[in-house]
Formats: C-alpha cells, structure tokens, sequence
C-alpha cells in the first residue's frame, strides 16, 4: 500500500487516508484528537531545524520570488538540499521507529498518510519521511 505524504494536517479525514499520523514537533492548533490515529513528534524535524528552515525559506520568498523567479528556483534548491541532508540526519536516531512504520505497511498492507502543516508538500520533511520508510530495510518482503 502507498505512503500518502501530501496531506495537509488541517485537511479533512478520507476513507483512503488509512492509518493518519501528524508528524510535526508540536501538536497543532485546532486539530481534533479523532481527526489523526497518531502523533508521532520524533520524525520531525527538531526545533532549531524547524525555526532555520522557515527563517530561511521566508528570506529566499523575500529576496527572490518576485524579483527572480529563475534565481528564486535556484536558491529554493539549494535550501531544500541543505535542509534535506540535516533532516536526515537527525533521522537516523529515529531508525527503529522508520522500520516500525515500514514494517506495519509491508505486513498489514496498512496505508500511512503522514500529516503536517506545510503547504508544499515537495518541500516538506513528510516527503522525505516517506522516501525513508519506502526504502527502509523492514519494508524488503520476507523470506
């Protein structure tokens, strides 16, 4: 079954979300207990990669979007680059956890759709979450 990592936390619960778990560092505001199975603050990123990553991604809105669109892409990729290979990082302590949700998947057929609050899930830590539960080892069929 897929990991669907491009749901917004606030969007509304569908039949086909399957087992729905927030991967943010904090609780979010106004969202009901019943509205998530789950609440797993480990997987994301810390608070110091959290406050970098808007602190840079606002800056680079700020100086490029408008004034160079071709320079805004370049500069948003380099960002993602850099804050891909420190979310993966601190992921690495998180191992057990990744092969615990990979395992659930492979052997319950279960379908996790991992929940947060960016708008864009291409440059969110869930896409990155998802990649490494896909790859995990635990998700090799058994033998």
């Amino acid at each position: 079954m897929p990991i669907r990592c491009t749901k917004h936390v606030y969007a509304p619960p569908e039949a086909d979300d399957g087992c729905r778990i927030i991967v943010m560092r904090r609780y979010p505001r106004g969202v009901a207990k019943w509205r998530a199975h789950g609440f797993l603050p480990e997987l994301a990123p810390t608070l110091p990669l959290v406050h970098w990553y808007h602190e840079q991604k606002n800056a680079i809105d700020a100086q490029w979007r408008n004034a160079d669109p071709e320079r805004f892409g370049t500069e948003i990729a380099r960002f993602w680059r850099v804050y891909s290979r420190r979310y993966l990082s601190e992921m690495r302590r998180q191992r057990p956890l990744i092969e615990w949700l990979s395992a659930l998947e492979r052997d319950f057929g279960l379908t996790l759709t991992l929940l947060c609050a960016c708008d864009d899930h291409r440059l969110c830590h869930r896409s990155l979450l998802a990649d490494l539960i896909a790859e995990s080892p635990a998700r090799r069929p058994r033998r």
